[in-house]
């Protein structure tokens, strides 16, 4: 049984270094190749492209705080109305609205923040 797709939606994935879209899309250049390591840069690589075609709102849902600091760092570099991220587990899931926490922060303490963060840790 296929999974259906909603209108207007798209799903990408990726095999080897390519990436794969089931719109067909061509123009993958702001995604290929793709030969991150670690799955939550990749994320911030994906909220980049979709922002560039001109999609206003992006939510990512991971249970890695990693993603959450990195989202933080890139908000206020990509154009979106609202950029999400939901964090957690269980019954401690939240969505956490990083456009604010990058403009609370402001753009230096933003981008910043994953060099604190490995060093906290």
């Amino acid at each position: 049984m296929a999974l259906p797709i909603l209108e207007g939606k798209e799903i990408y994935t990726t095999h080897g270094e390519s990436v794969l879209s089931t719109s067909n899309r061509s123009d993958v250049d702001t995604l290929t190749p793709c030969n991150h390591e670690e799955a939550d840069t990749r994320l911030m690589i994906h909220a980049r492209d979709a922002s560039i075609k001109g999609h206003g709102r992006i939510k990512i849902r991971s249970n890695d705080i990693d993603v959450v600091v990195l989202a933080v760092s890139v908000a206020s570099s990509l154009s979106l109305e609202e950029f999400w991220v939901t964090y957690g587990s269980g019954k401690n899931v939240r969505d956490i609205l990083v456009h604010a926490v990058a403009a609370s922060l402001g753009p230096a303490k933003a981008l910043a923040l994953p060099i604190f963060h490995a060093l906290t840790g």
